[in-house]
């Protein structure tokens, strides 16, 4: 049987796997961030949720440096 940590570092590994979890995060990221402005009762936009924006376009910079082909 195969040990589990190592079947997990060969599963992050994969460039397609991986990616779909950047993508995943900073959608979540995102998503959050808007179910936080909506559900909230300000009329502008919080630090936590200018803070999740952020994260989000930050990951998203990364993965297009990360996958930028020279």
């Amino acid at each position: 049987m195969d040990d589990p940590k190592e079947s997990m570092y060969v599963w992050l590994t994969d460039e397609r796997n991986r990616t779909v979890l950047l993508f995943a995060l900073a959608a979540g990221l995102g998503l959050t961030s808007l179910f936080f402005f909506f559900a909230g009762s300000s009329d502008s936009p919080t630090r936590a949720e200018f803070s999740l924006i952020l994260a989000a376009m930050v990951v998203v910079f990364y993965m297009t440096l990360r996958t930028n082909v020279y």
